[in-house]
């Protein structure tokens, strides 16, 4: 495996955000479905902050269909309560208002597909960067520094104080200045 994209990196968090999406969309859809509705904005970030807490701890290493499936299920459950008890900002259509067992059965359904479809893309996407890990181990190498990159802080810039910008600048010194005191004296030219 290669360090770098197995624990931080940029592969884990493009696959939790893979998760993140798929399975938003997919309750968002179940639920303007059943309810002829779509959830507030502000639903949906909860949702997605919801789904991101679980997706994000799975993603350190390659996961198998169980798991996915399970994650999926966790997340799906949690969305449908979460949209069902906040109210939407529309009316509701409800024109046809699945059954309980419907609505169970669509989520299982749906969520059993879209766990396969998320199962194929772990088992490319992981085959795709083992493949270039063989082929080429400078690859690699880039994926650790890549890593070590966004973990690592940004550099501090220098800021002057503010006292240090307010100082007056010191006046210049002239090799050969004559200082003299008192105002010029009026010296009067008779010829």
């Amino acid at each position: 495996m290669i360090s770098g994209m197995t624990s931080q990196g940029l592969l884990r968090e493009a696959r939790a955000l893979v998760f993140v999406l798929v399975c938003l969309s997919l309750s968002v859809t179940l639920h303007t479905w059943a309810h002829g509705d779509q959830p507030p904005i502000l639903v949906l970030m909860a949702g997605a902050g919801l789904v991101l807490s679980v997706a994000l701890p799975l993603t350190g290493r390659q996961r198998g269909l169980p798991v996915i499936a399970a994650g999926l299920a966790v997340t799906q459950a949690g969305l449908h309560g979460l949209f069902t008890l906040v109210p939407s900002g529309g009316a509701h259509v409800m024109t046809t208002m699945p059954t309980p067992g419907t609505m169970l059965a669509a989520h299982v359904v749906a969520g059993g597909l879209t766990a396969l479809w998320l199962y194929a893309g772990e088992v490319a996407v992981w085959g795709l960067v083992r493949w270039l890990a063989r082929r080429m181990p400078a690859l690699s190498v880039l994926f650790a520094l890549v890593a070590l990159r966004l973990l690592a802080p940004a550099p501090r810039r220098f800021r002057p104080r503010l006292a240090a910008l307010r100082a007056p600048l010191p006046a210049p010194v002239f090799r050969r200045s004559v200082e003299r005191r008192g105002p010029p004296s009026t010296v009067a030219v008779t010829a």
